[in-house]
């Protein structure tokens, strides 16, 4: 009986219920097909690093070992250091020195590094794909050029990086829910939609039926039919 009311009253207030929602797609569409999501531009880089062997150590049995462990310490240390407002500043700075001016703030969030054992990987996101190309050229150079410069460890003997791929720029899918904003703006509509019809139900003193009548503690006498058309 309760759903059978809920659906009558949704029906008298369907407008209510439509002009949210419609108006809520309508501007969510607008601004979709005049300015479609864009997902930007990515490109990975992967790394190795490594010091130059000590000659103190060429006597010691398995060296080699200790070559690829020192390997990791330094893959280790230059990760770290990427995720660095420092090295964003020697990034930026490599870019003016090409005449590309990108703050180092901007460049902070866009470098994401991560490394296992010996190799590090650096993956970077930008809206534009002529700019991701500075960027990661940058971020070679810095890491190649100026690691010795913020580790005291790598002074002495300097640190070779070297980077494992060539950068391949391409084009990143819009997420989801970007994709999905018409739909998403249209289903809030519609909850505002029922929200107000809802409350203009509760709030209209208008009697529609003998049931509403009936609640009141009123005896109903007689009815008139609703007239055919």
């Amino acid at each position: 009986m309760e759903l059978r009311t809920i659906g009558k009253a949704l029906r008298r207030r369907w407008w209510l219920i439509g002009l949210p929602a419609l108006a809520a797609l309508a501007y969510a569409s607008y601004g979709y097909f005049a300015s479609p999501p864009q997902g930007g531009y990515a490109t990975s880089i992967r790394f190795t690093a490594a010091q130059p062997p000590d000659s103190a150590g060429e006597g010691i049995r398995d060296s080699a070992y200790y070559q690829w462990l020192t390997s990791e310490y330094a893959v280790n240390a230059l990760t770290d250091w990427v995720k660095t407002n420092s090295f964003a500043q020697a990034v930026s700075a490599e870019l003016a020195m090409k005449g590309v001016d990108i703050p180092a703030g901007a460049l902070q969030g866009a470098m994401v590094p991560d490394n296992a054992r010996s190799i590090m990987v650096v993956n970077i996101s930008w809206p534009d794909a002529d700019q991701l190309a500075a960027i990661a050229a940058a971020v070679q150079s810095a890491l190649e050029n100026r690691s010795d410069e913020f580790f005291p460890a790598f002074k002495a003997r300097g640190v070779s990086v070297i980077a494992l791929d060539t950068p391949a720029i391409g084009p990143v899918p819009p997420s989801l829910t970007a994709r999905l904003d018409p739909l998403i703006r249209f289903g809030l509509g519609l909850a505002a939609g029922i929200a107000l019809a809802a409350v203009v139900e509760y709030l209209d003193p208008t009697l529609r039926e003998r049931a509403d009548i009936e609640k009141m503690g009123l005896a109903v006498l007689a009815e008139i039919p609703r007239g055919k058309p």
